[in-house]
C-alpha cells in the first residue's frame, strides 16, 4: 500500500502525520497536505486525540485529584 492510499484509508497515527506533514511542506506536496488535513479531521471525528493532548488532560486531572486528597 502506498503512502497516498494509506492517507486515504486513515492508517497513520498523529505522530506519523506530523512527520509526513513536515516532509510534504518541504516538497510543497499539496495533495499530501490535503490528505493529512482530512485524516486529522477524520481522527478527531472518531474521538481520537494526539498523545500530547491526551497527556495534558490526564496530567491536569490527576494533579488536581492528588491535591484534594492531601
Amino acid at each position: 500500500m502506498d503512502r497516498l492510499e494509506k492517507l486515504r484509508n486513515d492508517v497513520y497515527s498523529f505522530e506519523e502525520l506530523d512527520t509526513l506533514e513536515k516532509n510534504a511542506k518541504k516538497l510543497n506536496d499539496l495533495e499530501t497536505l490535503d490528505l493529512i488535513a482530512i485524516s486529522r479531521l477524520s481522527k478527531a471525528a472518531k474521538g481520537q486525540l494526539p498523545k500530547s493532548e491526551k497527556d495534558v488532560k490526564e496530567t491536569h486531572s490527576n494533579g488536581r485529584s492528588r491535591r484534594k486528597k492531601s
